[in-house]
Formats: structure tokens, C-alpha cells, sequence
């Protein structure tokens, strides 16, 4: 597996575990503790998948959420968000804006791994899809 992923979280001790976790099942990973350094990431780099706090200083990760979706070279990475935002408001907002899951903290790393591993499957068949067309 050499897929990248980016994980931005404010919380240095929760986005270390998340790295650990990723990094075991053998995941390259972007560590972002901020959306304006998680910017500047992917300025140098396209990840396979991103996931994002929602709440954080200065831009939150819906802002950030929507600055991604603006930029047409990343418009096709799977975005999840992983927050303690769990209430079924906060979720449907999510949903609403179009991210492609939603991950409440506390959270279980099977859960995350499952909505990892999910995400890049499908993208992997729309490349694969997309190259049996040219």
C-alpha cells in the first residue's frame, strides 16, 4: 500500500494516535495541525484521502472542507471528517456539504480503518474505471 492520506486535527496527542494507527496498517501519512499548514501540504502534495477535524482555531474544518472542494485537482479525494461534533445536527450538516463520511470521537480504530480503507477502495475502481475508458 503506498497510499497517502492527510490528517488534520488541532490535538497533537489525537492526530499522533491517528498517524500510528494509519501508519501500522502501512499508510503514508500528512500530519496537519493546523488547516492553514494542512494548505500548504497540499500545495506540495495530493493525498489519496483526507480527513479533518471540524472544530479548530482560525479556519474550522468546515471552511477548510470547502477551500479543498474549490480546487478542481482535489475535488475527487475522499474527504471524512473525524470530530466530537457527534450530534445528529452536526452530522447532517456534514453530510449536507458532501463530505464522504462522518466519524464521531471517541472512536474506535476499526472504525476509522473500515471508513479508510472503503473510501480508497472506491476511489481506486473510478481510476481503474477511468483509465479502461482512454
Amino acid at each position: 500500500m503506498d497510499e497517502t492520506i492527510l490528517v488534520l486535527d488541532d490535538n497533537y496527542d489525537f492526530l499522533t494516535n491517528i498517524e500510528l494507527i494509519l501508519e501500522m496498517e502501512g499508510y503514508r501519512v500528512l500530519a496537519a495541525r493546523s488547516s492553514a499548514e494542512a494548505l500548504a501540504l497540499l500545495k506540495q502534495t495530493t493525498p489519496d484521502l483526507i480527513i479533518s477535524d471540524i472544530m479548530m482555531p482560525e479556519m474550522d474544518g468546515y471552511e477548510f472542507y470547502q477551500h479543498v472542494r474549490q480546487s478542481p485537482e482535489l475535488l475527487s479525494i475522499p474527504f471524512i471528517f473525524l470530530t466530537a461534533k457527534g450530534d445528529r445536527e452536526d452530522i447532517r450538516f456534514g453530510k449536507r456539504l458532501g463530505v464522504d463520511d462522518y466519524l464521531t470521537k471517541p472512536l474506535e480504530p476499526n472504525d476509522l480503518l473500515i471508513a479508510v480503507e472503503s473510501k480508497l477502495r472506491r476511489l481506486r475502481e473510478i481510476k481503474a474505471s477511468s483509465r479502461q475508458e482512454d
